[in-house]
């Protein structure tokens, strides 16, 4: 069952839980503004659902992250079991600084609970005007070879981000699994059926029911699986991070953000000027179903946003709020989150 409720209220609980577990200032904010984008933008699995889990994103902590190899162009940060997205944004940071000095940046680490999306910081590369390519590894095993029944690798996202010169960057995030394996918790909380054919049983059946669901399957058939393939090796043996079953939990996960300026090749204001072109092309072709629309990657879900307002108020599941509201509050709220919906 749904509730509607003030999206400011939800910010402000979102904020006190974060107070409450010593995330303030700029990295609360960021933090907050991607549950609530990502819930607003119909992204349910990447929402107010995976927010109530952060305690166990907090659960390894040992210290601040740390630069541990800076060469030229690329670095290598050892995260000690900080917050995903706290180490993501200084990352994407990083990424950008260098390829300021080099044309190219390259930033991989390691040691980190998982963020949300993928998004906000492939925006944050564009918007600093680069081109950004950014993966993960979104395991630990829980996605089949193709033709498989058995997990093997992560649901494994790849974003790509670029600059426009009219607005809100361009940006194609998407996981390389039919379904990312935050469905099944989201399925599980609004208490309904999976999408089909994204998931297997222990048989190697697909299963619409997410307490029978072992592993999802690659999008694109054979294409798929290798993409999703390369991207586990690029985010594990490239850069020291545990691939395949070795990964035990999401600490174990590697992550690598690139960043390239449009000065090696060309200029800014070039490249902008033939990203926006191309796209009006895409948005103007002639649809296939008379009075459709065609649109640039991720349009359609808000990353060109033509308001940028805000919704005043979220319909979210009556448990989910009731959750928040707790966390707000109690230090033992996202302990109980944890074990009920990871």
């Amino acid at each position: 069952m749904e509730v509607k409720v003030k999206t400011k209220e939800i910010r402000g609980l979102m904020a006190d839980a974060l107070r409450l577990r010593g995330i303030t200032g700029e990295d609360a904010a960021f933090i907050i503004d991607d549950y609530v984008e990502a819930e607003q933008e119909g992204h349910k699995t990447h929402g107010l659902s995976k927010f109530l889990m952060i305690d166990a994103g907090l659960s390894r902590k040992s210290g601040s992250i740390q630069v541990v190899k800076k060469s030229g162009c690329f670095a290598r940060i050892e995260g000690n079991g900080e917050l995903g997205h706290i180490a993501a944004r200084h990352a994407a940071d990083l990424a950008v600084e260098m390829a300021r000095e080099h044309g190219i940046g390259i930033a991989a680490f390691d040691h980190v609970s998982r963020y949300s999306r993928i998004t906000p910081y492939a925006k944050k590369i564009a918007q600093a005007g680069f081109v950004g390519m950014l993966m993960n590894n979104g395991g630990p095993a829980c996605v089949a070879p193709y033709g498989g029944k058995e997990p093997v690798f992560g649901t494994n996202p790849l974003c790509f981000s670029f600059p426009s010169g009219q607005g809100e960057p361009y940006v194609f995030d998407f996981a390389t699994s039919q379904k990312v394996w935050g469905e099944i918790r989201q399925a599980m909380v609004e208490k309904r059926a999976m999408a089909p054919n994204a998931f297997l049983d222990r048989s190697g059946a697909f299963t619409r029911d997410p307490e029978q669901a072992v592993a999802a399957v690659p999008f694109g058939g054979p294409k798929g699986y290798a993409l999703c393939f390369a991207l586990e090796v690029m985010t594990g043996a490239l850069i020291g991070a545990k691939m395949g079953n070795e990964a035990e939990d999401e600490f174990d996960l590697g992550y690598l953000f690139l960043a390239f300026s449009p000065d090696m090749f060309t200029s800014l204001e070039s490249f902008q000027g033939e990203m926006d072109k191309l796209a009006a092309q895409v948005r103007d072709s002639e649809p296939a179903k008379p009075g459709g629309q065609v649109f640039v990657p991720g349009e359609i879900f808000g990353n060109q946003k033509a308001s940028g307002q805000e919704a005043e108020e979220m319909e979210i599941e009556e448990d989910v709020y009731r959750r928040l509201q707790i966390m707000s509050s109690s230090l033992e709220g996202g302990l109980e989150n944890n074990r009920l919906l990871n």
